[in-house]
């Protein structure tokens, strides 16, 4: 008989220390965190979240003071959070003794061994090694001591969980089976939701006990809200946050999707969980040259690099490096352009290729503006064929898989790219890119845009390349685009984009650059800056959206375009018995009949979700420009 499967845990990872305990760093291990709720013992638990695991790794451990030559009884509780049971790659280590993680699941398990400590001992690590990937396993409710005696772990239960803030999740992208808030306080605390026009949503309290606790968001469905706990003496705390239909304990990602980021500032420390709780599978970012070679022939990798990095790849996020700019060491501070130091600049490219863990190599980035390119040749496209062989040659001798990305041009420059064929950039380029923001006016066009890009290599080179889009995005600053409209704007070129042929599509940025809201460069991100009383950053409007449209299409591949009517777009995903169509229109709004044998499910971008009943096989659809996500089954 196949047994009932486990309720998953009602719990959240939060922003706190595991006091007395040592934790694996984020740049090895994504995650060792404390838990908050359904602990085995107290409201803490201890979390641990690994899909990359390079080599056995101790994530988590404590000293213990003991007496030699005694035998001690181990145990701790155990689980996964999975509704099967599931083998789980970890085990305890205590004075040599392993302990073997069983299958587990959601619900709680022991286990427990004899520990005999070496006559010349004195100590010993409680440590829990993973040998292999992880996608959760909590651990409560430690205990080391003689028959009967006392337990000699230091907080065992993880119940002393140092930390700043009210509202402590360390992601405000929050499941609709299980929304819920980590809370530092106790008593009798309040919360409220109100949708970003203010009207309100829902409500609901909970008394919370210990130093940290769980409020559960019940009632909650999926939606963007600002949320408020009220604590006992009416202090509140808001969060901005997002309630999507996902399974598991976070949205599996999306290898199609990518993000920019610029982890030479400290606000993108925690940028490889930000970009993972949206779904976000690949991140791009510059690799300044002058910081990394500053000795001719030594690569000193700058620590915002090498850590942040090596944290995008503990959490599986794989690289789009870009090779920039010049390097004063060899000439110009902006683009090499003597034989000596293109040869460097390929050199450099091998050496990153080296070190991280990427997805593709980026060959300069807009090297046909002069902001970034005021090098004697200029920006000529022939100007640019050297860098591309340089890098090309020299990469290829170090990982000849490594694709070779070539163009990486501010808007799309048809000239430009014409002559970079002609030249014959081609054979040196394994995927071609561009940053279409001349589209900012008119998403849709990008199709136009992605066939003109095929049409230029045929004509011109002879064969094509996959295409990237590995930057574009539009600003919600005070006067421009609205936050709705900016989320509206990522959906639409980002689907447009792969309804076109493009294999992956970059968003610029992650984060705002800036807190002021009157800042155009500094509101592109899909996530606010810190605030007061909230140590995770709150998602955006087009944040959300990102969350929205990566768990909808749950990794379908693009089938074909339709255009019911004479204005709704429809992009289909899927087969027929399992299609995911996201539509809108480019003009009016209109009312549209789309064919199911089953109900269709209609999701905004609100998150809100319509179940509408088929008549005679066909259902009728509302659809203005704001993007839906329409699932259906059908037979044609």
């Amino acid at each position: 008989m196949t047994p009932e499967p486990a309720a998953l845990p009602d719990s959240v990872p939060i922003h706190a220390e595991l006091d007395g305990w040592d934790a694996a760093p984020t740049t090895v291990i994504a995650r060792v965190t404390p838990q908050v709720g359904d602990a085995a013992d107290g409201t803490v638990s201890a979390y641990v979240e690994a899909p990359v695991v390079d080599t056995p790794t101790v994530a988590l451990s404590t000293e213990v003071t003991l007496a030699a030559g005694v035998v001690y009884e181990f145990s701790a509780q155990v689980r996964s959070a999975s509704a099967r049971t599931e083998t789980v790659s970890a085990s305890f280590d205590i004075a040599g003794t392993r302990v073997a993680l069983p299958e587990l699941d959601a619900n709680w398990a022991e286990v427990s061994a004899t520990v005999e400590v070496p006559a010349d001992a004195d100590s010993t690590a409680v440590r829990l090694v993973v040998d292999a990937p992880v996608d959760s396993l909590s651990v409560d409710a430690v205990s080391l001591s003689e028959a009967g005696g006392e337990n000699l772990v230091s907080n065992p239960s993880f119940e002393s969980a140092p930390g700043r803030g009210v509202i402590v999740n360390r992601s405000l992208i929050l499941s609709v089976d299980r929304p819920a808030l980590a809370v530092r306080g106790a008593g009798d605390t309040a919360w409220r939701a109100e949708d970003l026009a203010g009207n309100p949503i829902a409500t609901g309290s909970a008394t919370l006990a210990g130093e940290v606790d769980i409020l559960p968001l019940t009632g909650l469905g999926a939606g963007y809200y600002r949320v408020t706990v009220a604590d006992a003496n009416g202090a509140e705390t808001a969060a901005l946050l997002g309630v999507v239909d996902f399974d598991g304990q976070t949205i599996p990602a999306d290898q199609r999707f990518g993000v920019g980021l610029h982890v030479e500032g400290d606000l993108y420390n925690d940028s490889a969980d930000l970009a993972a709780s949206l779904g976000i599978g690949l991140a791009r970012n510059d690799i300044l040259w002058r910081w990394n070679e500053t000795t001719r022939g030594r690569y000193d990798w700058a620590d915002h690099y090498s850590e942040n990095f090596d944290r995008l790849h503990a959490r599986g996020i794989h690289l789009l490096g870009i090779v920039n700019y010049g390097n004063k060491l060899y000439g110009s501070g902006k683009a090499p352009e003597t034989p000596e130091a293109i040869a460097a600049y390929g050199r450099y490219a091998a050496a990153i290729a080296e070190r991280f863990d990427l997805i593709g190599l980026e060959v300069f980035n807009e090297f046909n503006q002069e902001r970034f390119n005021d090098t004697l040749c200029g920006t000529d496209p022939a100007c640019y064929v050297p860098l591309l062989r340089a890098v090309h040659d020299e990469v290829g001798a170090v990982d000849p898989d490594l694709p070779i990305v070539a163009g990486s041009t501010a808007r799309y420059d048809a000239d430009w790219f014409d002559g970079l064929w002609q030249a014959g950039g081609l054979e040196y380029a394994d995927v071609t890119s561009f940053h279409p923001y001349e589209v900012s006016g008119d998403p849709d066009s990008l199709a136009e845009i992605m066939t003109e890009a095929n049409r230029s290599m045929r004509e011109n080179g002879g064969d094509t390349r996959p295409i990237w889009i590995t930057e574009l995005g539009t600003s919600s600053k005070t006067g421009g685009k609205t936050l709705s409209q900016q989320a509206d704007y990522l959906v639409r070129t980002s689907v447009t984009a792969l309804a076109s042929g493009a294999e992956r599509f970059f968003w610029y940025d992650l984060i705002n650059d800036d807190p002021d809201r009157t800042v155009h460069e500094g509101n592109f991100g899909m996530y606010f800056q810190r605030r007061t009383g909230v140590p995770a950053l709150q998602p955006k409007p087009v944040g959300y959206a990102q969350a929205v449209m990566v768990s909808q299409l749950a990794g379908r591949d693009f089938t074909r375009t339709e255009v019911l009517g004479t204005s709704v777009i429809r992009h289909r995903f899927g087969g027929d018995e399992s299609a995911l169509s996201v539509m809108w229109s480019q003009g009016d709004p209109a009312v549209v009949e789309v064919s199911s044998d089953d109900p269709v499910t209609v999701v905004d971008m609100n998150g809100m979700t319509e179940t509408i009943d088929p008549v005679d096989g066909r259902v009728e659809i509302s659809v203005d420009s704001r993007p839906l996500f329409v699932a259906t089954t059908e037979r044609e």
